[in-house]
């Protein structure tokens, strides 16, 4: 039971004040103020008792029987209604009190006295007449109610699960937050250090004179006599090193070399102290790159946070309209809709996902491809089980996922030959299927050739799908693993990444390229070519990471390439622009192997590179609608 406070207790007893009738033969402000009190769900358990002793108290024996049967089909329909649709709207409630005051009259009426013509026009208007009364009460008070209680009212989005639901989007917000600023205080205390600042030089500039001057017989000459050329040689030396890595003795100002005794110690004091620093700055600069990673790690879980709430945003209830469609239809079909839920799911909304838990009537069975079926006819769009669906509607209740049928579907192949003399090739692709109604083209290509490269190569590859399939978004899936290849200690790791993105319900594609070759895009006999100038992954912390987006059409085809297929065309892009165009091949992996083949056939060197093709030809479905 839900706590009650001041104002609750004081709308829940005034119902029991308000039971007396306004004439001899009508309570409809009574009954209309228990309609509008019974909207809050907290005032349900003890509102019925009070209004009934208040019923008994005031309304004569010959009436109360009358009343009492509307509070308890207000009670009993109101049920049955949140057992359908979660929950009652005001103008549900206006309609159900109006009904039943007039059908109460009607039929107690009549029960008194007789059936008749005359007396059932009477009490047919005296009905209308209390059933507007009461329509008019009932508005009245929920609108004081809604002011009193601070409108707290009965609504879709106070249920406990989307309650729920709004709890963990501020949660997350505010952890996203905490994220963020957590990045912006890493990333601003980081100094760029390009080179020893003048403290450092200050105290490889003491430690050099301590060490070689400070025992030395002629230090009072070199220090009191000739200070200032003394102090401006050594500072020269020192910044002579910061210039050129290493300092000669050829490279010693003439006044100082005849003046210093112990010249040749102190040079290699100046190098040794010099390197000494310049190895301190390269580690320092390595500890900032790698707080600069995890500012970026920070950053994408903020990122990642807010995806994550944005998501759970854009998940909103679809009108209840197809609902109650479906649940009509369906019965036609003898299937018992218990629950049932239509979404609006995936980027900015656009398919939908149909819950339901469902059963047959009458010893049936069904298919779940049948049920699909029904609801796609019913609803006017194509939908398809979920995976992982029960296959079976039986005389048991079950949940069923259905989700919306793409419109376009893929039909891919992929050619690829090793570097000449190695066993393996260094690139690695995937075609990745999300529940998103998304496809993933990815290609990588490792640096180098052979074995090593392979292991790079399927390392992005592998780790892109699982962060995919898991929910991260692909920009901050490919940060997060640019990150982990510039903390890799033991070697740098470097590797191209070309995505192409497939969104199989709109049609629209997005070419993602970090270091990677160029993508073609062949509509008839016009080729497009989509190239970008971005690094490899693994160079920088901040990733360059270029997109564009193209709108595809039925019998579009995508073809991906490595720098391996590229390199071996004399004009590059132009040249393979030019193949593809003449090309009349419907069947992808003909295509890519075609592709390949006349790759290999162009004079010149042996092959230098490993070489990959791959090739993805957009259909549109034809039956979208059943």
């Amino acid at each position: 039971m839900r706590r009650i406070n001041i104002r609750q207790w004081m709308v829940i007893l005034l119902s029991g004040f308000l039971q007396y009738p306004v004439t001899g033969v009508m309570n409809p402000f009574g009954i209309a103020y228990f309609g509008a009190a019974y909207m809050w769900p907290e005032h349900r358990n003890l509102l019925p008792v009070v209004t009934l002793l208040g019923m008994a108290a005031g309304i004569p024996q010959t009436m109360l029987l009358k009343y009492l049967g509307i509070l308890i089909g207000v009670m009993f329909i109101t049920y049955i209604l949140e057992w359908k649709k979660a929950w009652v709207s005001q103008h549900e409630m206006l309609l159900m009190l109006s009904l039943l005051i007039l059908s109460a009259d009607v039929g107690y009426g009549l029960a008194r006295d007789g059936i008749s013509a005359e007396a059932a026009l009477l009490h047919l208007k005296m009905g209308g007449i209390e059933a507007v009364c009461g329509a008019l009460g009932f508005a009245l008070f929920y609108s004081m109610m809604r002011a009193f209680l601070k409108g707290r009212v009965r609504e879709p989005a106070e249920t406990s699960h989307e309650a729920e639901e709004n709890f963990i989007k501020c949660r997350l917000s505010d952890m996203a937050s905490s994220f963020r600023k957590l990045s912006h205080i890493l990333t601003n205390e980081i100094p760029e250090k390009n080179g020893l600042s003048e403290g450092e030089m200050a105290r490889a500039f003491s430690e050099l004179t301590e060490t070689m001057c400070a025992a030395c017989g002629r230090r009072e000459h070199c220090w009191e006599k000739e200070y200032y050329d003394t102090c401006h040689s050594a500072y020269g030396l020192l910044n002579l090193f910061s210039e050129r890595g290493q300092v000669e003795k050829r490279q010693v100002p003439a006044g100082f070399r005849r003046r210093c005794i112990h010249l040749d110690g102190f040079l290699k004091e100046t190098n040794r102290v010099m390197q000494t620093a310049s190895l301190n700055l390269s580690w320092q600069n390595r500890l900032n790159e790698n707080r600069l990673v995890f500012a970026g790690q920070m950053g994408e879980i903020a990122e990642i946070m807010d995806d994550l709430s944005l998501e759970l945003s854009e998940r909103k209830e679809s009108s209840r309209k197809l609902s109650d469609v479906l649940i009509h239809q369906l019965n036609k079909k003898r299937i018992k809709i218990k629950k049932i839920s239509v979404t609006d799911e995936g980027s900015h909304g656009r398919r939908q996902k149909i819950y339901l838990m469902a059963r047959m009537r009458r010893g049936r069975c069904m298919t779940v491809k049948e049920l699909a079926e029904a609801v796609s006819e019913a609803a006017g769009q194509r939908f398809v089980p979920e995976k992982d669906t029960p296959e079976l509607v039986g005389r048991k209740y079950t949940v069923f996922e259905l989700v919306e049928d793409t419109k376009y579907r893929l039909i891919q192949g992929a050619a690829r030959r090793p570097r000449e003399g190695e066993a393996v090739s260094g690139d690695s692709y995937a075609f990745i299927y999300l529940d998103s109604g998304q496809v993933l083209m990815s290609l990588s290509d490792g640096m180098g050739s052979g074995e090593r490269a392979k292991e790079d190569s399927e390392l992005m590859i592998n780790l892109l799908e699982q962060m995919v399939d898991t929910g991260f978004q692909r920009r901050s899936a490919l940060r997060m693993i640019n990150s982990l290849m510039m903390l890799q200690g033991d070697r740098q790791l470097f590797s191209t990444m070309d995505l192409s993105v497939i969104d199989l319900y709109s049609g629209i594609c997005e070419f993602i390229k970090i270091g990677a070759s160029s993508t073609f895009i062949k509509r008839g006999s016009q080729v497009e070519c989509v190239t970008s100038g971005s690094l490899p992954m693994g160079v920088f912390p901040e990733m360059d990471c270029e997109g564009f987006c193209r709108n595809l059409f039925d019998g579009d085809i995508i073809v991906m390439v490595s720098d391996g297929v590229v390199n071996r065309f004399s004009h590059g892009n132009e040249a393979i622009c030019t193949l593809l165009s003449e090309m009349d091949i419907s069947n992808p992996n003909g295509m890519a192997s075609e592709i390949l083949n006349e790759a290999l056939d162009r004079p010149g060197e042996v092959q230098q590179d490993d070489m990959t093709v791959l090739v993805c030809t957009v259909c549109k479905k034809t039956a979208s609608v059943l």
